[in-house]
């Protein structure tokens, strides 16, 4: 093999190496002087994340109580329900026993019909 093949090939890597670090500095460089300015603004990020979250959970809270007065306003009106149920059910039962008593004949309404006439 000749010599010159693995003295490029070192100095490509030397190269290659050098790119790589030069990049890496770039890199903190950059971040370096922008450190200043993307500080304030990851900060502002958190604080609206903060009060996001916390708007979140107090609507959260709200919505519970809301459905817990919910339910328990639908548990009144079912007792409310069947409450009047009853009472229509015993109401009509009680004026179908009189319509039965009035259509008699032999009853107080019957007479006093014969007697008006």
């Amino acid at each position: 093999m000749p010599i010159w093949i693995p003295v490029t090939v070192a100095l490509s890597l030397l190269v290659i190496a050098l790119s790589f670090l030069g990049i890496a500095l770039g890199i903190l460089l950059t971040l370096r002087s922008i450190r200043g300015e993307v500080v304030p603004v990851l900060k502002l990020i958190r604080r609206e994340g903060e009060g996001v979250a916390e708007t979140t959970k107090r609507i959260r809270e709200s919505v519970d109580d809301g459905r817990e007065r919910l339910e328990e306003r639908l548990g009144d009106l079912d007792a409310l329900y069947e409450v009047l149920y009853e009472e229509m059910k015993e109401t009509g039962l009680e004026a179908g026993v009189m319509m039965r008593r009035l259509r008699r004949p032999g009853g107080w309404w019957g007479r006093m019909r014969r007697i008006i006439g």
